[in-house]
C-alpha cells in the first residue's frame, strides 16, 4: 500500500505544482529533471576547450597572469544561460551546478585543456553573504570538477575579507575600486606552491576573479587557470 501512495502522490503534486526548466520556465516532462532537453540543447557553448588561447584568455592575461581561461556558456542579457544562473545565485536551485558539471566538464576533461592542474578552489562568497544565501553557487560544479579530473578540491586557502556590493549594478572603474584587495588567505593554512583551477559562475569584466588570482599567487605562488560556467565574450 505503502508503494502505491508514495508515487500517486507525487504524480498528483507533479500535475498541479509542475516542476519548471530554469532556463524557459516551462513545465519538465518526466525523464528532464533539471533543465529541459530543449535548453539543453540550445545552450551556446564557447569554443574555449579546443582553443587555448581564446578570446576569454587573452582578457585574463591583462588582469592576471593565466595557463589557461576557459567559460563553458557564452552569457548575453536575457537569454536562457542568464536565468540559469540567477536561479542557480538567488533561487536555491543548487542542483543546476551539479547538472551543469556532469554534462560539461566529461568535454572539459577530454579536451586536456587543465591538464597538469592540481587543485580545484572555487570563489568563496564572503561569509555574510554565504549564511544569508546559504551556499555558494558554484560549490558542486566545483566538487564535479574536482570529481572529473581527479584532483583535491579545497575550500579553506582563501577567503573573502571585504564584503563587496552587488558588482553588476557597478560601472567599470567603480566595480574595480569595489573588488580591490577583497581577498586573502588563511593564515592558519599553508599548500605549497600549485597550479590552482579558480571556479567561478560568470565572468564578465574579470575583476573578481583576477583579484582573487592575484592574492594567491602574492601569498603562496604557484600558477592560476581559471574556469567559469560563462562568459560575456564580446
Amino acid at each position: 500500500m505503502k508503494n502505491f501512495v508514495k508515487p500517486t502522490l507525487a504524480a498528483f503534486v507533479s500535475l498541479f505544482f509542475p516542476k519548471l526548466c530554469p532556463g524557459c520556465m516551462n513545465p519538465l516532462f518526466e525523464k528532464e529533471k533539471v533543465i529541459c532537453f530543449d535548453c539543453q540543447m540550445s545552450l551556446p557553448q564557447t569554443d574555449h576547450l579546443w582553443d587555448f588561447e581564446n578570446v576569454l584568455w587573452k582578457k585574463m592575461n591583462q588582469l592576471l597572469k593565466v595557463e589557461r581561461a576557459v567559460a563553458l556558456l557564452e552569457f548575453q542579457k536575457n537569454s536562457k544561460v542568464q536565468s540559469l544562473l540567477y536561479h542557480l545565485k538567488y533561487k536555491g536551485q543548487q542542483e543546476i551546478g551539479s547538472f551543469l558539471g556532469n554534462w560539461l566538464v566529461p568535454e572539459l576533461k577530454k579536451s586536456n585543456v587543465f591538464g597538469g592542474v592540481d587543485a580545484v578552489l572555487p570563489l568563496p562568497l564572503h561569509s555574510k553573504r554565504l549564511k544569508q544565501r546559504g551556499y555558494n553557487q558554484v560549490q558542486l560544479f566545483s566538487e564535479s570538477l574536482a570529481k572529473h579530473l581527479q584532483i583535491p578540491l579545497i575550500n579553506d586557502l582563501v577567503y573573502r575579507k571585504k564584503e563587496t556590493r552587488q558588482l553588476a549594478k557597478m560601472g567599470m572603474s567603480e566595480r574595480w575600486k569595489e573588488i580591490d584587495q577583497a581577498f586573502a588567505l588563511q593564515q592558519n593554512k599553508y599548500y605549497p606552491a600549485q597550479h590552482w583551477l579558480l571556479v567561478d559562475d560568470i565572468i564578465t569584466t574579470g575583476a573578481t576573479i583576477s583579484s582573487c588570482g592575484n592574492a594567491i599567487l602574492e601569498a603562496c605562488g604557484g600558477r592560476i587557470s581559471i574556469v567559469s560556467l560563462a562568459s560575456r565574450l564580446s
